[in-house]
């Protein structure tokens, strides 16, 4: 039986909408990715182009072996998993506040927006000297013990990693803050209005009313915050280079060493493509979370 011409017409006029999209997702997403997990497979210092040897996937057994590339995946995940957790957590409970139209609450959404609209390398710039041995944090320590020596904390090995969490819960707590006061503003009011009546006091409603209800917000907002820990280099890169000491290397800042200061981008690229397949990883559990919610 022969399609509707109205069919063929609505068929070419979506493609028509959705074609643009399509070509700007290929060209600057799919077709770079492709190129660096061909890389991945040369050894090649990256300035002439044919000057390179195929040595498969040599770059990916150098890496299961190399210390340091171990420490930077680990550290990696350490910095996605707290952030990630401290980041809900807090942006939760602001959304909470601000939600409950408290007196200020107007203002302080406006203030605990304004540091996710700083770049951060400005972010970095500003918690290093908050942070060094003449910053406010250190003046303020000077005033409980006169006599205590400055804290060096992105000099100590046990404090930078930390410093570099703090500085990015302080930048992207807003953020979170905003998307939970989104999904807040679509709660169903009938349960809420439900459990009012049967007696809920705020902390039950908030358990198995509020919560359960922001599942869908809940399982984007982590996928957000575990992507962009995955790929973590500004505040990383500025405020410690990776050190001291490794303390703070990530994938991302490994990955720039290789490539630029080692000219090894068979390297690089096979470290590139770790956290292109970490984060498609996260993706991928995130559909599922959503689809068994669904079910």
């Amino acid at each position: 039986m022969a399609t509707p011409p109205t069919t063929l017409s609505q068929g070419r006029l979506g493609l028509a909408f959705v074609l643009p999209s399509v070509l700007v997702f290929g060209t600057f997403l799919v077709l770079p990715t492709l190129a660096v997990a061909g890389i991945s497979l040369l050894d090649w210092a990256g300035f002439r182009i044919g000057d390179w040897t195929f040595v498969g996937l040599d770059q990916f057994r150098q890496a299961l072996g190399d210390p340091v590339f171990w420490r930077a995946l680990t550290d990696t995940l350490l910095f996605t998993i707290v952030t990630a957790v401290i980041l809900n957590v807090t942006g939760f409970l602001y959304a909470l506040l601000i939600a409950s139209r408290v007196r200020g609450s107007a203002l302080t959404k406006s203030v605990m927006f304004l540091p996710a609209l700083l770049s951060p390398v400005i972010v970095a710039l500003m918690w290093t000297r908050i942070l060094d041995a003449f910053g406010a944090v250190n003046q303020l320590l000077s005033l409980i013990d006169p006599k205590a020596k400055p804290t060096l904390f992105l000099g100590d090995p046990d404090l930078a990693l930390a410093s570099v969490i703090v500085a990015t819960v302080w930048q992207f707590t807003g953020y979170n803050m905003l998307l939970y006061y989104a999904g807040l503003q679509n709660l169903p009011r009938d349960q809420l209005e439900a459990s009012a009546i049967d007696g809920a006091g705020t902390r039950a409603s908030i358990r198995f009313v509020v919560i359960p209800s922001l599942y869908p917000v809940i399982g984007t907002v982590i996928l957000l915050n575990v992507i962009g820990g995955l790929r973590v280099f500004d505040l990383v890169y500025v405020m410690t280079r990776g050190g001291p000491n490794r303390s703070t290397e990530v994938l991302a800042t490994y990955m720039y060493e290789q490539a630029f200061k080692f000219s090894d981008m068979g390297y690089a690229s096979a470290i590139a493509l770790v956290i292109v397949v970490l984060s498609l990883s996260a993706a991928v559990l995130r559909i599922r979370w959503g689809s068994r919610l669904h079910d």
